[in-house]
């Protein structure tokens, strides 16, 4: 590192160095984000600080007050793991939106009409979240997103559909952030995203047709809530095949209407919360 780096990382994290009020907190959420993002393997402090962009004092400090808080927890082999303060914060903010559970009866409907695999997805930072599966009976031979899984905003249908319902300034930001982490992702370049993101707002729906593997492809809609802003994606995956044009109408078709109904049962949720 040449000495003017090393100062430019000096001055960037030092705690004397006057910045925002929150850049500790940023950095903090940054971490948690990676950790939570890599819970199922667990991640060791040396790519966390990078995929964070700390140092690796910096990071182990801000990780040690996360282990403080319950919401980080570390293993005999180094690793770290979501805590489970984060089940017990995440039941509560699903209890107020019950986004999932909106979405049971909907979503096995969806399965049963397609024979194919629904999924529905939440927004969480710079990420896309699976909340919820719905296998259909038509074989597929590779299920690529679990319940539970992260991936960057505009990976997938899904996520795209959660993407490109965002604000152009927020859009950028966004697709800046995750620059990195979609480095290997040669079909989601930023200038590859940014046409999937006009496309989508073109069509009314997002269409992933064989860009992570050639044989998938799937199709989303969004699911807006009493404001018109996107709070969830409703999507379907199926081998290519099953995905052409004329059979990609019916089953955006069905999307939209278990969208539309999803679309009114949290409104009216929202209105008895309200109420309350």
């Amino acid at each position: 590192m040449s000495k003017t780096a090393a100062s430019k990382q000096v001055s960037k994290e030092s705690p004397t160095e006057p910045g925002s009020p929150t850049q500790s907190l940023d950095r903090a959420m940054c971490l948690l984000e990676q950790v939570v993002e890599h819970s199922r393997d667990g991640i060791a402090l040396t790519p966390l600080s990078t995929l964070a962009g700390l140092s690796k004092p910096t990071a182990h400090r801000l990780l040690v007050g996360l282990r403080n808080l319950g919401l980080v927890d570390y293993d005999a082999s180094h690793l770290y793991y979501p805590g489970l303060k984060l089940f017990r914060m995440g039941i509560a903010s699903a209890a107020r939106f019950n986004m999932v559970r909106l979405a049971e009866a909907g979503m096995p409907r969806l399965a049963h009409e397609t024979q194919d695999t629904v999924y529905l997805s939440l927004r969480s930072g710079d990420n896309s979240m699976c909340a919820a599966r719905v296998v259909g009976s038509f074989p597929i031979r590779t299920l690529t997103l679990n319940v539970g899984d992260y991936r960057p905003l505009g990976l997938g249908a899904g996520s795209l559909a959660l993407l490109a319902c965002l604000p152009d300034a927020e859009v950028e930001g966004i697709i800046e952030r995750n620059r990195v982490r979609l480095a290997d992702q040669p079909n989601f370049t930023p200038a590859k995203l940014r046409m999937l993101v006009k496309r989508t707002r073109e069509q009314g729906y997002a269409l992933n047709e064989g860009l992570m593997l050639p044989e998938m492809a799937a199709v989303a809609k969004i699911v807006r809530d009493p404001l018109g802003r996107g709070i969830a994606a409703l999507s379907i995956a199926a081998i290519t095949s099953r995905m052409q044009p004329k059979r990609r109408e019916t089953i955006v078709a069905l999307l939209s209407k278990e969208a539309r109904a999803l679309e009114l049962a949290f409104g009216s949720k929202a209105g008895q919360t309200e109420d309350k």
